[in-house]
């Protein structure tokens, strides 16, 4: 009866739990773990809107990432709510939205449990699973009822206008670990004090402050050279010099224009030159348009470090690095790699860094749990004690062991790692039966050509795609 009142059976030719939702009076978003996927009708947008954002502002992993589409005959379909969808529908017919569908359920099923108290990290981990599995940018959408004007849909389900700038640092870190990628789309400035893009500009009197200006030519008069605001030649219909009494008739010829100049009707000052200020609606602050904060809004694309983070699921990087001793974390190993390429271009002498991946199905390191880690803790140690003091490791996303082997090239850290490969093979068959795990490795010359970035990246992509 539940599942009957929760909304109505989409016909598929799968066995995939698809319900067509048209009433959005009491019903509750828990019951969406029941199904594989919704459809909701856009006839009643506000309700439509509502469940949606219900559904994708929920802490809850099984229910943030169900497959939502949107019915809509008219394809009128606001921009946010198109932006939380994972697309728009102007049928039921169930190969309207079958490919999609399709492609969310597959990836959903790649990810490995993950779970922490650290509500930034729930956040982030958020963020990198959705786009990972829509497999598409998250992009800033213009809005008048955004603090700064632009706002990142699934994101704003989290951070109200008043904490707009803890919404940007989630970004930033994000970024900072180059879980993903900015693509530039645009600068705005936004008030110093709260943050606010919506600013009133206005030029005001260099002595007295007051916005109560009136803006007038000033005139040249080429003959006696004098010059004077506008109205101080006007008499009548005529334009005549108050210096020398000559009627001026053509610009150009007679007269031009040469300036403006800035009468203030608060104290009678004159000024060819008026100071800009800036004053926020939100918060009424005045401040000089130098003070505005200045802000880059960029869409963002999951780098593929960002995909294995998606796929492995974050964790306090200090929770990590207590689980492997000897092992630094992420960003650590990041400034070693950088450090690594400068010298390098400075002495010439070859180094390399490499890479050691468990291809683990997802279902399968959830059901192993703590055995799992065991067993990753065996092959770090075992990692630790087959390479030289001086090498760098770390261990990211849950399966894979990063190496910087300083004054050693690929093809004796490519031998290295060929004879951890095997007995960490041997390790895993004996441990864990009919687990299916794979080790792949991938070793690269560390040079003045590639950017710490396009290394580890290519690493990354090398063992993700064997």
């Amino acid at each position: 009866m539940a599942i009957t009142q929760f909304g109505k059976r989409v016909q598929t030719q799968s066995d995939k739990e698809i319900y067509f939702i048209s009433d959005f009076r009491e019903l509750d978003v828990k019951k969406v773990v029941i199904s594989d996927g919704l459809v909701l009708d856009y006839a009643d947008k506000d309700g439509c809107f509502s469940f949606l954002k219900l559904i994708r502002s929920s802490s809850i992993e099984s229910i943030y990432l169900v497959p939502v589409f949107i019915l809509s005959l008219n394809d009128d379909v606001d921009e946010f709510t198109r932006a939380l969808s994972d697309g728009v529908l102007k049928s039921l017919q169930e190969e309207t939205f079958e490919g999609s569908f399709n492609v969310i359920d597959q990836r959903i099923k790649q990810l490995q449990t993950s779970d922490t108290n650290d509500l930034v990290i729930r956040i982030q981990n958020k963020v990198l699973r959705y786009y990972y599995t829509r497999q598409k940018r998250m992009t800033a959408i213009t809005s008048t009822k955004a603090h700064t004007g632009y706002t990142y849909p699934l994101l704003s389900l989290h951070y109200q206008n008043a904490n707009t700038e803890d919404m940007f640092k989630i970004i930033d870190d994000l970024e900072a670990k180059e879980f993903v990628r900015p693509r530039y789309e645009d600068v705005i400035h936004l008030c110093s004090n709260c943050y606010s893009a919506f600013i009133n500009y206005r030029e005001v009197c260099s002595k007295c402050g007051s916005s109560d200006l009136y803006m007038e030519n000033l005139i040249h008069h080429f003959v006696c050279a004098k010059v004077a605001p506008e109205t101080d030649f006007v008499q009548g219909n005529q334009m005549v010099c108050p210096k020398c009494n000559k009627l001026l008739h053509h610009i150009g010829v007679d007269y031009d224009k040469p300036s403006v100049v800035y009468t203030c009707n608060s104290c009678g000052h004159h000024s060819q030159e008026s100071v800009m200020q800036a004053v926020c609606f939100n918060c009424k602050t005045v401040q000089s348009v130098d003070a505005l904060i200045e802000k880059k809004i960029n869409n963002y694309e999951l780098t593929v470090l960002g995909e294995e983070a998606a796929i492995g699921g974050l964790a306090p990087e200090e929770a990590r690095e207590a689980e492997l001793p000897g092992f630094v974390g992420f960003s650590t190993f990041n400034i070693f790699l950088k450090y690594e390429i400068e010298r390098i271009k400075a002495s010439g002498k070859v180094s390399s860094v490499g890479i050691l991946s468990l291809r683990t199905p997802a279902a399968v390191s959830s059901n192993l749990g703590v055995k799992y880690q065991n067993v990753i803790n065996e092959i770090a140690d075992f990692i630790k004690n087959a390479t030289f003091a001086t090498d760098i490791l770390s261990f990211i996303n849950n399966n894979s062991f990063l190496i910087v082997s300083p004054d050693t090239d690929k093809l004796r850290l490519e031998s290295t790692l060929k004879n951890i490969q095997k007995s960490v093979q041997k390790l895993l068959d004996s441990n864990i039966e009919d687990a299916n795990i794979t080790v792949k490795i991938k070793a690269s010359d560390i040079d003045n050509v590639k950017s710490h970035n396009d290394l580890i990246n290519e690493l990354l992509e090398t063992n993700q795609d064997s």
